[in-house]
């Protein structure tokens, strides 16, 4: 069954794609337009600061695990051969 859902994720990519978008952009918006009580930092006057924060922050650290397990895990083509 997860088989059949990994299979239909991967034919509707664009969709898939799209639909994260705007969750994001869903959660950017209702981060901005909630009211803050008490700012404790100058940071958290910046609407939406910590939704962009967590955003790039999840992005940097997926490019970096990427980039060092392509380092250590790659094998050249004739490896094997």
């Amino acid at each position: 069954m997860i088989v059949k859902w990994i299979e239909a994720l991967r034919n509707n990519l664009k969709t898939l794609v799209r639909v994260l978008i705007v969750y994001l952009v869903a959660i950017v918006i209702f981060d901005a337009a909630l009211s803050r009580h008490e700012a404790h930092y100058m940071i958290d006057k910046i609407p939406a600061y910590w939704t962009f924060f967590g955003a790039v922050g999840c992005f940097i650290l997926i490019k970096v695990a990427k980039g060092i397990a392509h380092l250590f895990l790659s094998k050249d083509e004739d490896f094997y051969g």
